[in-house]
């Protein structure tokens, strides 16, 4: 199973969504999907999961990589829509300000909208 995804660019905030299960035959397509977002983005990059059926150790490791990649030139990424999945690593990168996270989409581009 693969992942598919789209950028979506308003409001100065640029929002990646993923649909699908993000496992190992889906981290070529996700590097893909960030490296793309990298290129195109016009501000900061929620990276929203509410579409996701889930995803396993090596997927979540590639979002917290993907949060370091995209960097932090217009403020750490975000990532949204988690709901109640457990996510120690998404959490741990949290906590070290890699990356914000925010319940959903709309939070999250309030949050990161610019003024």
């Amino acid at each position: 199973m693969s992942i598919q995804w789209d950028l979506d660019h308003s409001g100065g905030v640029d929002l990646l969504r993923l649909s699908g299960y993000l496992g190992q035959d889906a981290l070529h397509r996700f590097t893909g999907a960030v490296d793309w977002a990298r290129a195109h983005r016009t501000g900061p990059v929620i990276i929203d999961l509410s579409a996701l059926r889930g995803w396993n150790a090596e997927g979540e490791a590639a979002i917290v990589d993907a949060a370091a990649r995209l960097g932090t030139d217009h403020g750490p990424p975000a990532v949204c829509g988690l709901e109640d999945r457990v996510a120690p690593l998404i959490a741990t990168a949290h906590a070290l300000g890699i990356l914000r996270i925010h319940p959903d989409s709309a939070t999250a581009r309030t949050a990161l909208a610019m003024p």
